[in-house]
């Protein structure tokens, strides 16, 4: 419990081979003690996380006067983008320079006859699909749905595809700072405005579930 009575979960999260992160009111207790006498911790690597997976965690005080945490994946983003940059500047390209939406306006990827990349540019493809989808893991959901679409894509990727990754990259290089705030505060809602129903199949007349598939 929390140290004005309220319970909460504490969670213990292994990273990488040597790494944990504690969250917990009584983190430094959890380490030292419980995890302390199976494993032999390093009494300089015990503090307030700075890094998780690649992205970096800082303190920030809400406006309300709450202390909550900030991940960011800025590091992580400007390195790709530079890798990306480098690629192209090795064909004469650049990134777009325009890119205020992750993908252009109105592209559809599954509609797109553009043609078909061939084997080493597919290769490439692939490798800044995955590259994306960690981007997406460490919290940058404003390309979620972009990266999703274009993932589904893999199998025969196109000129166009590549080119809207290369819009991607262009839109991160403009927004690479970010960031995940969790707020710890309990959302204040007024739960009269959700109008209670049945769902149950009696309401609807049924009563086996083939008669469900039926509808």
């Amino acid at each position: 419990r929390t140290s004005t009575g309220e319970a909460y979960y504490e969670y213990v999260l292994p990273l990488y081979v040597d790494d944990v992160l504690v969250i917990s009111e009584r983190a430094e207790k959890v380490l030292r003690t419980e995890i302390g006498q199976h494993f032999v911790l390093r009494e300089e690597s015990i503090g307030k996380p700075t890094n998780y997976l690649g992205g970096k965690l800082r303190e920030v005080t809400l406006d309300n006067g709450t202390m909550a945490w900030a991940f960011g994946s800025c590091q992580y983003v400007q390195s790709a983008v530079k890798n990306v940059e480098e690629y192209l500047a090795s064909k004469g390209e650049k990134l777009p320079y325009k890119a205020p939406t992750p993908l252009s306006s109105g592209y559809r990827p599954e509609i797109d006859v553009s043609p078909e990349l061939g084997g080493e540019e597919a290769s490439y493809f692939h490798s800044l699909i995955g590259v994306l989808r960690w981007i997406v893991e460490l919290g940058r959901v404003d390309i979620c749905c972009e990266v999703s679409m274009l993932s589904s894509q893999l199998v025969m990727p196109r000129q166009g595809h590549l080119e809207q990754v290369f819009h991607i990259f262009g839109y991160l290089k403009k927004h690479h700072n970010a960031e995940l705030v969790f707020d710890p505060s309990d959302p204040e809602m007024d739960y009269n405005q959700f109008e209670r129903k049945d769902w149950s199949t009696s309401e609807f007349g049924l009563t086996e579930p083939e008669t469900m598939l039926n509808r």
